[in-house]
Parts: C-alpha cells; sequence; structure tokens
C-alpha cells in the first residue's frame, strides 16, 4: 500500500483508484485493513472517503452531460434524503468542469453533525459556494470547507484543506482556519492554498492577516503573496499580478512559475482525475507556463513540451518520462 495515501485529504483518497475498487469491489482488502492498522489517526478521512464513494459511485458519470449531471445530483440527492441525511442544494451552483472518471466526479455537499456543514469536492470538479452572510467561496478539487451553519453570521469562521478563492461580504471579522495557519479578514477577496508541502494566500483586494505561528504573521495587501512550503519556514513574501478579479484556476486554466513538476503533476491529477506516474529524477525539474482543463491530452502536451519531456497515456494513467 502506499505510504503517499497519509497525506490525501478526504476526497484526495476517495479519487484513488485503488481505494474505489477496495470500497466497490473489495479488491486488496487484506492490504487496505493492514493500512489502517499501520495509520489510526487517518480513520476519519478513510470513513469520509469511503462515504463519498459510496454515495457517489453508483452511475457512471464520464459520459454525462450538464444536465444529466444535475439530475444524477439530485436523484442522489434524495436517495441520501431518505436516509436521514441532510443535502441542502439552494445555495450551490454547480460548475461542472473536467469529468473523468465514472465513480466519483461528483460535487457533494452533507452533514456531519446537526448545523456543521461539510462541503467536498472530488477530483475534476470545481463548485461555488454562498454561505450564510453571502460570502462565496469557489472550491477547487480535492478539497474540503467546513463551517457551523447555524453560528456561522455570529462568528463567520470556516475550516479548509486545498485550495480555494473567498470574495467575502464587508461585516465582522471573516477567518479561514488550516491545518498549516489562519487568514483573518473583514471583507476582501483572497486564495488560499492549503495543502501538503504548501501554503500560500493571495490578496486580490483589501487587505490579509496570515498567521502560521505565533512569532510568524503577515499582513497583506492587493497584489501581494505569502506562502511556506513547510510549516516551520517562514512565510515568504512576493508581488503578483491581481488585475484579474480572481485566481485563473476558477476560469479553468492552471498556471505556474518556477514550480517543481511535482506539483504541476498534482493538480493535473485532480483536475483531470488520473495518476500521474514520473520517471525517477524528473520530479524537481522547475516549470513555467500553464495548462488548462477540458482535454487531457492537450494538458498534458502543455506541460511536457517545454521540459523537452515524453508522456503515454493510458486510461487514468499518465507516465511522463525523459
Amino acid at each position: 500500500m502506499e505510504d503517499r495515501y497519509k497525506l490525501l485529504s478526504a476526497p484526495e483518497l476517495a479519487g484513488e483508484d485503488s481505494f474505489i475498487r477496495w470500497v466497490q469491489l473489495g479488491d486488496d482488502d487484506h492490504a487496505w485493513t493492514q493500512w489502517q492498522q499501520s495509520y489510526p489517526e487517518r480513520q476519519s478521512i478513510v470513513d469520509e472517503a469511503k462515504y463519498i464513494v459510496q454515495m457517489m459511485s453508483s452511475q457512471a458519470t464520464t459520459s454525462l452531460d450538464v444536465n444529466a449531471k444535475q439530475e444524477l445530483w439530485k436523484s442522489i440527492s434524495s436517495d441520501i434524503s431518505g436516509q436521514k441525511k441532510i443535502f441542502k442544494t439552494r445555495t450551490l451552483i454547480l460548475r461542472w468542469s473536467v469529468v473523468a472518471a465514472a465513480a466519483i466526479a461528483l460535487f457533494v455537499w452533507f452533514n456531519v453533525s446537526s448545523g456543521i456543514q461539510n462541503v467536498v469536492v472530488v477530483p475534476g470538479v470545481t463548485a461555488d459556494i454562498k454561505l450564510p452572510e453571502s460570502s462565496v467561496v469557489t472550491v477547487n478539487a480535492g478539497s474540503i470547507i467546513k463551517y457551523d451553519e447555524k453560528h456561522f453570521q455570529q462568528d463567520r469562521e470556516i475550516r479548509m484543506e486545498g485550495e480555494a478563492f473567498f470574495k467575502v461580504t464587508p461585516g465582522s471579522k471573516f477567518t479561514v482556519i488550516t491545518p498549516q495557519g489562519n487568514v483573518t479578514v473583514v471583507g476582501t477577496s483572497f486564495n488560499v492554498i492549503s495543502r501538503p508541502g504548501r501554503f500560500e494566500v493571495s490578496c486580490y483586494t483589501g487587505k490579509v492577516k496570515v498567521e502560521q505561528a505565533p512569532n510568524d504573521k503577515v499582513e497583506i495587501s492587493s497584489g501581494q503573496r505569502c506562502s511556506a512550503a513547510r510549516m516551520e519556514d517562514n512565510l515568504q513574501l512576493n508581488q503578483f499580478d491581481a488585475s484579474a478579479s480572481n485566481p485563473d484556476w476558477t476560469r479553468g486554466k492552471f498556471t505556474f512559475e518556477n514550480q517543481p513538476l511535482s506539483m504541476v503533476v498534482s493538480e493535473l491529477e485532480r483536475q483531470y482525475d488520473v495518476t500521474v506516474k514520473l520517471s525517477p529524477g524528473i520530479e524537481d525539474l522547475k516549470y513555467s507556463g500553464l495548462f488548462e482543463s477540458g482535454n487531457l491530452d492537450t494538458a498534458v502536451y502543455m506541460i511536457t513540451w517545454p521540459l523537452h519531456l515524453s508522456a503515454k497515456i493510458s486510461d487514468k494513467t499518465v507516465t511522463i518520462s525523459r
């Protein structure tokens, strides 16, 4: 069983072929049982990922158009409501991007307890969420946000893992809590990335306070970005072009500047719900460029040709080598 699974969030784990086959068919049951015993602290993540697969894998979605996907969501929502699970769709605006895999390429919204809302966005999907006080969050693939609906207008606190873009309605303090640090604003727009090995906050309008540790706090304004690769690293400041109203990824464009290839292909995996295998020695190659949602062949070519690499696509696996 791969050790990298211990770093994945629930939606990312739910997008893994091996995990899906285990939940659906019982494949590699002994290996997955041993893996759970080795990482008992991951049990809640495993349970949440299993829930996603079980709810979303009953019908194939690869060949469905937007209307069919919406009808499928209504059907699933109705089925779960019958089991006394609460699904709220009135504030959701689903924006279907690339849906590559049949098993789970859907957006999930469910309660874990009274008033606590979990929004899970699985690989291949992005979604816009309107919060109770009218702020809007655009959630990237492979991400989770959680908040207390009953008390949100009073405390305006939201927890997240993954990546999301926030347009905050002016008012009281608004706080985004991540495993790597907290972001506090009043009324502004900003992007937050909180993934293993990467914490980054980009301010588009207004001002943003970022705290990674008690002695590591910064305040950034429009056009400024702070980032850290590890929690023990201090936040680093730099500039970016904030003339656009929101990040490129919300429009299906994924841009990188001098980033390691391993980070680039991780985003490709999330957006296309594929597994990328890199030949030894190329994971740290620096990439500057972009790829777009919509066509996997084109996206892979846009990543590999500047680095003079070759790629082979077989089913849901992309192999990149020199």
